[in-house]
């Protein structure tokens, strides 16, 4: 089995939101523009097809589509983290293999959703991905039908494949870091606290923060490396009003609506979802003048 080179897929990874136009198609010129914004942020790397992304909504053929236009616009050769929301392991297989082909750093595997499944079951889905994709796994623990506990994931760590976890409730976040012993890789989607996560271990952050404040991310990352703390906590004070703004579920229109009054191309999200009313923007927009970051001139 390849080096997996863990230590290369860290830090601060923004989910990329998907353009779609008004009748739902792939915008790839406004995905393009967001890329390029993204890699001069001084991210860690990108993340396709997740929640933010809208990932469940996409077909293969979509999911593809949208590596290769990272590829293309991937200059510095950064991490890409191929996220896969499927609800069978031959499903998960066939798009990991695109991925693969298509120079794939991991790939993000949420749990199967729709009806769940027991440990064992979870055990013998990851266990059988590695072994037929051959690429790193990254557990994305974020199905309320199909928590993926501690004590499995612990279990599920001894998949040769299996290199992390994305966590996004805090708890869990600082259970499995505590019990880290530089064997994976913990990942923060705690997006009201990621500074709180770093201190209890995380190892990163794939968030849907980091695609609204990409800029403000990546400082914190910084500042906490440097050992910065109280500069870290002020950046996430800053932060949480952004958080709360788009929090609420259905979440992918409001992280769209963020990037859009910011001048960012986040396109339509896929019916029904909408972008959000005026009264919500306001309240967004005011979160955003509070963190700092620049409206749509």
């Amino acid at each position: 089995m390849p080096d997996m080179n863990k230590e290369n897929l860290t830090g601060v990874v923004p989910p990329l939101v998907v353009p779609f136009n008004i009748d739902g198609d792939l915008d790839e010129e406004a995905f393009r523009n967001e890329l390029r914004y993204l890699f001069k942020s001084g991210i860690d790397g990108v993340s396709s097809g997740g929640s933010t992304g809208e990932g469940a909504l996409l077909s293969d053929a979509e999911l593809k589509r949208c590596l290769e236009l990272i590829n293309e616009e991937n200059h510095n050769k950064l991490p890409v983290y191929a996220g896969i929301i499927r609800n069978c392991t031959r499903d998960v297989i066939r798009a990991g293999m695109e991925a693969r082909e298509l120079g794939a750093s991991a790939l993000l595997v949420t749990p199967v959703f729709y009806y769940g499944a027991t440990d064992e079951e979870n055990f013998s889905f990851y266990k059988e991905i590695g072994e037929r994709v051959q690429l790193p796994i990254i557990i994305y623990n974020v199905v309320p039908t199909n928590i993926i506990s501690p004590s499995l994931f612990q279990k599920l760590v001894e998949i040769d494949w299996v290199v992390g976890i994305k966590q996004v409730e805090l708890t869990g976040l600082a259970e499995i870091a505590a019990l880290n012993n530089g064997a994976y890789n913990v990942y923060a989607a705690c997006d009201h606290l990621l500074y709180s996560s770093y201190v209890a271990g995380a190892t990163g952050a794939i968030s849907a923060l980091v695609t609204v404040a990409p800029h403000l991310c990546v400082q914190q990352w910084a500042t906490f490396k440097q050992g910065k703390q109280e500069e870290a906590m002020q950046i996430q004070k800053k932060l949480i009003p952004l958080v709360t703004s788009y929090f609420n579920v259905p979440f992918p229109e409001k992280i769209k609506t963020l990037l859009h009054l910011q001048g960012r191309c986040g396109g339509y999200p896929r019916k029904p979802m909408r972008l959000v009313n005026a009264t919500d923007q306001q309240k967004m927009k005011a979160a955003l003048i509070n963190a700092g970051i620049d409206l749509k001139k």
